[in-house]
Protein backbone atom coordinates (compact mmCIF):
# COMPACT_ATOMS: atom_id res chain seq x y z
CA UNK A 1 0.00 0.00 0.00
CA UNK A 2 1.19 3.56 -0.60
CA UNK A 3 2.46 6.10 1.77
CA UNK A 4 2.48 9.66 1.90
CA UNK A 5 6.02 10.93 3.31
CA UNK A 6 7.65 14.18 3.97
CA UNK A 7 11.24 14.57 4.22
CA UNK A 8 11.84 16.71 7.33
CA UNK A 9 15.18 18.83 7.83
CA UNK A 10 16.88 16.15 9.99
CA UNK A 11 16.72 13.56 7.47
CA UNK A 12 13.93 11.48 8.22
CA UNK A 13 10.58 10.64 6.38
CA UNK A 14 7.31 11.16 8.55
CA UNK A 15 4.23 9.36 6.61
CA UNK A 16 1.51 12.89 6.09
CA UNK A 17 -1.59 10.80 6.23
CA UNK A 18 -2.57 11.81 2.69
CA UNK A 19 -3.92 10.17 0.05
CA UNK A 20 -1.12 9.05 -2.39
CA UNK A 21 -3.26 10.75 -4.87
CA UNK A 22 -3.49 13.92 -3.37
CA UNK A 23 0.08 13.85 -1.82
CA UNK A 24 2.70 16.82 -1.59
CA UNK A 25 5.64 15.11 -0.59
CA UNK A 26 7.15 11.33 -1.87
CA UNK A 27 4.82 8.18 -2.04
CA UNK A 28 6.72 5.00 -0.91
CA UNK A 29 5.44 1.55 -2.69
CA UNK A 30 5.92 -1.66 -1.93
CA UNK A 31 8.08 -3.86 -4.13
CA UNK A 32 5.07 -6.12 -5.40
CA UNK A 33 3.37 -2.54 -6.13
CA UNK A 34 6.70 -1.22 -7.74
CA UNK A 35 7.29 -4.21 -10.09
CA UNK A 36 3.63 -3.98 -11.69
CA UNK A 37 4.33 -0.50 -12.37
CA UNK A 38 7.29 -0.86 -14.44
CA UNK A 39 5.36 -3.77 -15.92
CA UNK A 40 2.84 -1.85 -16.73
CA UNK A 41 4.97 1.53 -18.09
CA UNK A 42 6.80 -0.97 -20.21
CA UNK A 43 3.67 -2.42 -21.43
CA UNK A 44 2.25 0.86 -22.84
CA UNK A 45 6.19 2.09 -23.84
CA UNK A 46 5.42 3.74 -27.16
CA UNK A 47 7.87 1.57 -29.44
CA UNK A 48 11.07 3.05 -31.13
CA UNK A 49 10.51 4.41 -34.87
CA UNK A 50 12.48 1.42 -36.45
CA UNK A 51 10.00 -0.98 -34.78
CA UNK A 52 6.83 1.14 -35.66
CA UNK A 53 7.60 1.44 -39.13
CA UNK A 54 8.98 -2.55 -39.40
CA UNK A 55 5.49 -3.54 -38.00
CA UNK A 56 3.69 -1.05 -40.74
CA UNK A 57 5.76 -2.09 -43.77
CA UNK A 58 4.96 -5.85 -41.99
CA UNK A 59 1.34 -5.90 -41.91
CA UNK A 60 1.13 -4.20 -45.15
CA UNK A 61 2.93 -6.67 -47.00
CA UNK A 62 1.02 -9.35 -45.92
CA UNK A 63 -2.33 -7.80 -46.38
CA UNK A 64 -0.86 -7.32 -50.39
CA UNK A 65 0.31 -10.90 -50.47
CA UNK A 66 -3.02 -12.39 -49.15
CA UNK A 67 -4.77 -9.93 -51.43
CA UNK A 68 -2.60 -11.50 -54.47
CA UNK A 69 -3.14 -14.81 -53.59
CA UNK A 70 -7.00 -14.71 -52.91
CA UNK A 71 -6.66 -13.44 -56.53
CA UNK A 72 -5.04 -16.18 -57.62
CA UNK A 73 -7.18 -18.78 -55.76
CA UNK A 74 -10.34 -16.72 -57.24
CA UNK A 75 -8.88 -17.30 -61.03
CA UNK A 76 -8.08 -20.56 -60.37
CA UNK A 77 -12.17 -21.55 -58.79
CA UNK A 78 -13.08 -19.70 -61.63
CA UNK A 79 -11.16 -21.47 -64.11
CA UNK A 80 -12.61 -24.76 -62.94
CA UNK A 81 -15.79 -24.08 -62.48
CA UNK A 82 -18.22 -26.19 -64.12
CA UNK A 83 -21.11 -23.00 -63.59
CA UNK A 84 -20.71 -21.09 -66.62
CA UNK A 85 -22.53 -17.85 -66.89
Amino acid sequence: MAVCVTLTEAGTLVPTGEAASQCGGYVLVSGSEHATASVLVDIFQWPEPEVAAGWFAGVFGLILTLNVVGYMVGAVVKMVSTDRD
